[in-house]
């Protein structure tokens, strides 16, 4: 008896031994595996150092600035047969997009259509008050109501409407100015419409020189020209002259078309669009 309570207090102690083991390994496992979580939500929480290919971009300069161009200056050119041209560099021409060989049936070639495309009378006269105040003028005339603000490629082939590079201020009171000018507007026009010759011909030789441009299409120079400076163009054979017209007709007409048809338009500019051109002007 004696021997078995011994035998039963070694085992017991021998359980509890084992019991203290158990739970100290336990013990040890929970501090291991606390660790790195601990670890892991310290190094979450603390900033990350910048990489190396990580920079800030120096504060780019402001682009620097062109100065204002100068004003355009410059006046009329006259020729040596007194015939008033535009400064070249501040007028050589624009063309409107919208017109193409393809479609001038349906846009110059049809009567009254430039007056859709024609710009105000605000706008152009407050443009030829401007070139007009920077020199662009005829003998120095700055009045206004000496120029007609006239468009260098006419509307009646295609000029640009707006651009101030298709505008500039056209005297009336020289031999060859204004209202010659418009003779070969009006030549020109006829020629696209009736195919005798292409759209872009048309708008390079006025923009050209519109005075060679006369005598090409024209074929004889206006009452006042010279004659020696103008000999070397070639002249064809002028169109036979028309027959003798009556007087201005009491029905308003301004000019009387190559058709027989009458134009009433306002201005010399777009008469007679698509009946074959002008024959004389009533006024």
């Amino acid at each position: 008896m004696k021997k078995a309570t011994g035998w039963i207090t070694a085992l017991l102690t021998a359980l509890t031994l084992l019991s203290g083991c158990s739970a100290s390994a336990t013990s040890g496992q929970a501090t291991t595996s606390l660790t790195p979580a601990t670890s892991s939500t310290t190094t979450a929480a603390s900033p990350q150092p910048a990489t190396a290919d990580k920079t800030v971009a120096a504060p780019t300069a402001p682009p620097a600035t062109n100065p204002a161009p100068a004003p355009a200056t410059g006046g009329i050119t006259v020729n040596p047969a007194g015939a008033v041209l535009p400064n070249r560099a501040r007028t050589p021409g624009a063309v409107n997009p919208s017109v193409t060989q393809a479609n001038i049936g349906q846009t110059i070639c049809v009567s009254g259509w430039t007056a859709t495309v024609r710009p105000p009378s605000s706008f152009t006269t407050g443009l030829k008050e401007k070139q007009l105040a920077t020199g662009y003028t005829y003998k120095g005339d700055t009045a206004t109501k000496d120029y007609e603000e006239d468009h260098l490629i006419s509307l009646e082939i295609g000029g640009a409407p707006s651009a101030e590079a298709n505008l500039w201020p056209e005297p009336y009171n020289s031999p060859e100015g204004a209202r010659v000018k418009d003779v070969i507007e009006n030549k020109l026009q006829s020629l696209v419409c009736d195919h005798a010759i292409t759209l872009a011909t048309a708008q390079k030789a006025i923009a050209s020189n519109w005075w060679v441009a006369y005598q090409t299409y024209v074929g004889k120079a206006p009452a006042g020209a010279n004659s020696q400076a103008t000999a070397a163009v070639a002249q064809p054979a002028p169109a036979p002259a028309p027959a003798p017209v009556p007087a201005q007709p009491g029905n308003g007409a301004t000019a009387l078309c190559k058709d027989g048809t009458y134009s009433f338009a306002v201005h010399h500019q777009g008469a007679c669009s698509g009946h074959g051109g002008v024959s004389v002007f009533y006024k």
